[in-house]
């Protein structure tokens, strides 16, 4: 009799790209390495969400404080990604992008009820809130096996040092240093929001902030007693 030998699946462990959070900094790495020995890497699109991913497959995604990551969006879009990427402008992209040519503008319409502003929030992708990804807090929450690791753009190197740690990966990998393949906007951009743009942002953003600190909570209850080290300041 012939024994068949079976080679066993590995786990499979799913990176979310949510928009500006450093997500493609973080792939331009982890591509490199489909497979470690215990697990299969899977990188996604920005479409991709948690209800895309099986029940009992792991997630690591990273987030970013909701008012930076909407300057940053707004200038990725408004320059179509370029020049890592080169995405045309939706219908609705062409419509905010033609009135609004800072973010700073966008978020004064916004505090005043502009149409095209709130329109503008929900249909230009790095502007989008976090429930896209992730549903409401309830069933966020009963994924919460799921989520091997969240990250935060603030923390960035810090985070992706724990993240190769728990993929098993060697430690002499290094996150890309040129603006180009970090997917990072120039720096001569007005980053400037007057008060009020700050205020209706931060009303627009709110589930998102408390999104951010669930998060947070889970990242220090999940690896409180291990050897990976979460920042205090999270």
């Amino acid at each position: 009799m012939i024994k068949k030998f079976f080679k066993p699946s590995k786990h499979k462990v799913h990176f979310l790209h949510i928009g500006k959070t450093g997500g493609s900094a973080v792939k331009s790495v982890l591509k490199d390495f489909p497979e470690t020995d215990r697990f299969e890497i899977i990188l996604h699109s920005h479409d991709t969400t948690v209800r895309d991913i099986p029940a009992g497959e792991s997630i690591i995604f990273f987030l970013r404080e909701p008012i930076s990551r909407f300057i940053s969006g707004f200038y990725s879009r408004k320059r179509k990604g370029q020049p890592r990427y080169h995405s045309e402008w939706s219908a609705e992209e062409k419509t905010v992008f033609d009135k609004f040519s800072t973010p700073n503008e966008m978020a004064l319409s916004l505090q005043n009820k502009d149409e095209k502003a709130i329109k503008g929030m929900f249909y230009v992708q790095h502007l989008m809130r976090y429930h896209y990804w992730f549903g409401s807090l309830e069933y966020f929450k009963s994924r919460v096996n799921d989520i091997l690791y969240v990250g935060f753009q603030e923390s960035l190197h810090d985070d992706f040092r724990n993240i190769i740690k728990l993929l098993g990966i060697s430690d002499d990998v290094a996150l890309p240093t040129n603006d180009i393949d970090a997917h990072r906007n120039p720096p001569n951009i007005d980053k400037s929001i007057d008060e009020r743009g700050i205020t209706a942002l931060k009303d627009w953003y709110y589930e998102d902030a408390m999104f951010i600190e669930l998060c947070k909570e889970i990242m220090h209850e999940k690896y409180k007693n291990s050897e990976v080290e979460i920042q205090k300041d999270k």
